[in-house]
């Protein structure tokens, strides 16, 4: 039986001299792993389709014993990542992070969509990486059904003061005046651009701009939210935080 989605590579494992298993993001079947045999060999059909970030339509074949990559019409391959190590490694914590969030099996259209205009935007490189990397945590987060409640102060409900104060862990949000033990402040500036992140539409998501001054205390904000709700420490994150 075969059938055919929409499909991202996020990993490659070689197996044998030159077959590759490969796991992909797939817009209707979630996460998924197959394999694909010779790939690995530089005039094989499936060699340059089946590299990190390549996203195209792909044909699958359900075999006995395992699912198998059958053809590719190619889209996207996001090469200019391969210019900046900076923004690779933001990728591949990106793809990381859908391996580990992403359903397995059913529609996948928002976790597709998040990604693939994440990746875009990271190969053009007009967008400050880092900014990406909290859009992508904060968004990402709430798809999964984890959305901080950044609304109004949990408890007067006020809508803002400056500073204002974030737990990271439950994902509440306190005005100055009522500001509770284990909450952490942030400018208005930062909590503004996590609203916009939480509630824009995906056409202006991306648009978002944040001040030089500000920048890290939103990674902290949206990297530390995330794994609290995530439970899990990530390699290409250290690695990416390294560079």
């Amino acid at each position: 039986m075969t059938f055919n989605t929409d499909a991202i590579v996020l990993k490659i494992v070689k197996t044998g001299e030159s077959d590759r298993l490969i796991t992909f993001l797939t817009r209707d079947r979630g996460v998924l792993k197959a394999f694909a045999k010779a790939a690995g060999r530089p005039k094989n059909k499936l060699h340059m389709s089946t590299n990190l970030f390549c996203y195209g339509h792909f044909t699958f074949y359900e075999g006995t014993k395992a699912l198998q990559v059958r053809e590719c019409e190619l889209s996207e391959t996001f090469f200019n990542l391969q210019n900046d190590i900076s923004r690779l490694a933001a990728a591949q914590y990106f793809n990381e992070l859908i391996i580990e969030t992403a359903p397995v099996s059913g529609n996948a259209e928002e976790y597709m969509r998040l990604l693939l205009n994440s990746l875009y935007f990271l190969a053009q490189g007009k967008r400050d990486t880092r900014i990406l990397k909290s859009v992508f945590e904060l968004r990402l987060v709430s798809i999964i059904g984890y959305m901080p409640s950044l609304v109004a102060c949990a408890e007067c409900g006020k809508f803002e003061s400056d500073p204002m104060y974030f737990n990271e862990s439950t994902g509440e949000l306190f005005c100055n005046e009522c500001r509770k033990i284990g909450s952490t402040e942030y400018p208005l500036e930062v909590i503004s651009a996590m609203r916009h992140i939480v509630y824009s539409d995906l056409n202006r998501l991306f648009t978002l701009k944040v001040s030089e001054a500000n920048i890290s205390k939103l990674n902290f904000a949206t990297e530390k939210y995330l794994i609290s709700k995530v439970q899990k420490n990530f390699n290409s994150l250290e690695f990416y935080k390294s560079l």
